[in-house]
């Protein structure tokens, strides 16, 4: 967080109309300090694996 200006991460979760379930919407919003600073592509795994992690608590709370 040292290499940005700010950063926002924004999470939609919408139901799926036709089934059960959800479709989930990542939004990153970020200013980075200058352009020598990768770029978020980094990320991508974390927030897969989370997002498979929030699918299974939210399986388990029916």
């Amino acid at each position: 967080m040292e290499e940005y200006k700010s950063f926002v991460v924004t999470i939609q979760v919408l139901p799926k109309s036709e089934d059960s379930g959800s479709v989930v919407h990542w939004t990153l919003e970020y200013d980075k300090l200058h352009d020598e600073i990768a770029h978020l592509e980094t990320l991508l795994q974390f927030i897969q694996d989370i997002s498979k992690d929030i699918n299974v608590r939210l399986s388990q709370v029916r």
